[in-house]
């Protein structure tokens, strides 16, 4: 969780360095199961200070996202295997909070960010400049996402778990009691938001704000999460753990599956919706998660390499992935 991170002298006396970059890689259970994994952007090596957190997906298909390390809001392709130097742009940005790590979310269209710890919701343009969300008279505390269903903006802020109408600047407390959780999201029909707290995945009724289900994070210390639509995993959830794991949740037993380890620090993640891929920061690194062609992460966009054309990172990962669909040991067998 990122509530002790803060800038200064607690960001500096992290022990994971940066310039040492830890690779996630897929376990057996995960490779069985039919993920991919592949590298979105690497090279963020800032000493102590974070490169990426969360991303967007623009109108015009690029990917927004923001970086503590050096200040600047960073405009890429959606290609794998980049670097920050394939930056379509980098504009600088002033810091506003003492956490100004960037919270991202793509919200009907529109990719929505907030510095974290206190910073006003802004909307963001293809250029990387941002403008403030007039009337909104709470401010964000950690992670956001964007609901599929209505393109609001789900987000842990510091009046609680709330429902952001970002056209009109509204919103909605879902639940006032969680104002410190971390780990936002939603499943793809929008009934349920599921936030970490105190070290668990809880999942809250969209409506009422009432908790539905607990489930055990096992000393992973998870952070990010996003729900699998589509797929034998349907309503499943993926959670980016601090520990340099990744894990899958089954939804009907409690039961999680480590699907990739051997990362640095996972942190937020951000769906990519125009392909039904996942993006999972690590301290130095963005990462991309694929369920495979018959699902997507997070989104309802399509699922693997979307409805066009792979990935470039992910073509070499084709193949394997194709022929661990006949060997896939899926914990549910055939979905019904």
């Amino acid at each position: 969780m990122r509530r002790g991170l803060l800038l200064g002298a607690c960001l500096g006396a992290l022990t994971v360095s940066a310039a040492a970059r830890a690779d996630l890689t897929l376990t057996a259970a995960g490779t069985a199961d039919g993920f991919t994994l592949s590298t979105f952007v690497s090279g963020y090596n800032f000493g102590s200070n974070y490169g990426p957190l969360a991303q967007g997906i623009l109108p015009n298909g690029d990917v927004i996202t923001g970086s503590v390390g050096d200040g600047k809001i960073y405009v890429f392709s959606d290609t794998d295997n980049q670097t920050l130097g394939s930056a379509l742009s980098a504009t600088p940005y002033s810091y506003a909070t003492s956490n100004p790590n960037y919270a991202m979310a793509t919200a009907g269209g529109q990719v929505y960010g907030a510095q974290l710890f206190g910073g006003a919701y802004e909307s963001f343009s293809s250029t990387g400049a941002h403008t403030i969300i007039s009337g909104l008279s709470t401010t964000d505390y950690l992670g956001m996402y964007g609901d599929p269903v209505n393109g609001h903006i789900i987000s842990s802020s510091t009046a609680g778990i709330i429902d952001i109408n970002p056209v009109n600047g509204t919103y909605r407390v879902i639940n006032a009691s969680y104002a410190g959780a971390d780990g936002v999201t939603i499943s793809p029909d929008g009934k349920t938001v599921y936030v970490e707290y105190g070290g668990n995945i809880v999942g809250l009724d969209y409506s009422t704000g009432a908790v539905v289900a607990t489930y055990s994070g096992n000393g992973h210390s998870p952070d990010g999460t996003g729900v699998i639509s589509g797929g034998q995993f349907n309503g499943d959830i993926i959670v980016n753990d601090n520990d340099g794991t990744v894990g899958l949740i089954d939804t009907k037993t409690g039961t999680e599956t480590i699907i990739a380890t051997g990362g640095s620090r996972g942190d937020f993640v951000s769906p990519d919706t125009s392909n039904g891929t996942l993006f999972l920061s690590q301290y130095g690194s963005v990462d991309r998660l694929s369920c495979g062609t018959d699902c997507s992460i997070g989104s309802t966009g399509g699922g693997g390499g979307g409805t066009g054309v792979p990935e470039p990172g992910t073509l070499g990962l084709f193949a394997a992935g194709l022929a661990a669909l006949f060997v896939r040991r899926g914990r549910r067998g055939l979905a019904s």
